[in-house]
């Protein structure tokens, strides 16, 4: 994981190695529906494969191959709250080659680290995180293994993080498809939890299945 650089956006936040779409990735949608987009079309899937293995490279010096890559998810945020908003795929890189050399115009440092232990250090407030970060390490924690991880993506594929927001005064909602207020369109409602809670005491994940 890097660590951003605290001018550019997620300033100062561990992410992931990542970025923009560049012409020489593939072609891209110019203006998606969100609705009736498919993000896992073949096509677009490989540019985003592409970049992903481009920005990679840029950021850390690490060399992985397209072919390699397994598709993991894909994020889109609520339509209320960020002030920019990404359509974002996350890959797993099984496979890669070289030593990191950190690209020190977009990030300050990189690390090598477990996801588990990363948790526990954002808990404390040494690993800050974004939402999408965190729940990715929340799903990669709880994998076997790196072989059962991707047996799995290839075989469930990718999860798709479609985020609805439910702002409130003293707490407020992010859920994903899955948890019991996503379709309900309250947070209120009994059933499965998929979601982040966030009040002024801090935030935390609900995952309980339905």
């Amino acid at each position: 994981m890097v660590r951003r650089n605290p001018e550019l956006s997620f300033g100062g936040l561990w992410t992931f190695p990542g970025g923009v779409f560049e012409d020489g990735d593939g072609p891209a949608p110019t203006a998606p529906d969100e609705g009736t987009e498919n993000w896992g079309h073949p096509q677009l899937l490989a540019t985003a494969a592409n970049a992903a293995v481009r920005e990679t490279r840029e950021e850390t010096a690490l060399e992985c191959d397209t072919s390699s890559l397994v598709w993991f998810s894909h994020w889109i945020p609520p339509v209320v709250g960020p002030p920019k908003r990404f359509a974002t795929w996350f890959f797993l890189a099984p496979e890669h080659r070289g030593e990191i050399v950190v690209d020190q115009d977009e990030n300050e440092e990189a690390r090598w680290v477990q996801p588990a232990d990363a948790l526990a250090q954002s808990s404390s407030g040494e690993f800050p995180l974004a939402i999408p970060t965190w729940i990715t390490l929340d799903d990669l924690r709880v994998s076997q293994s790196i072989p059962h991880l991707v047996d799995h993506c290839i075989t469930q594929g990718a999860m798709q993080k479609r985020t609805r927001a439910f702002p409130g005064k003293d707490e407020s909602v992010i859920c994903w498809p899955g948890d019991a207020a996503y379709e309900a369109d309250t947070p209120d409602v009994p059933g499965a939890r998929d979601r982040v809670r966030a009040t002024p005491r801090g935030s935390v994940i609900e995952r309980i299945r339905g």
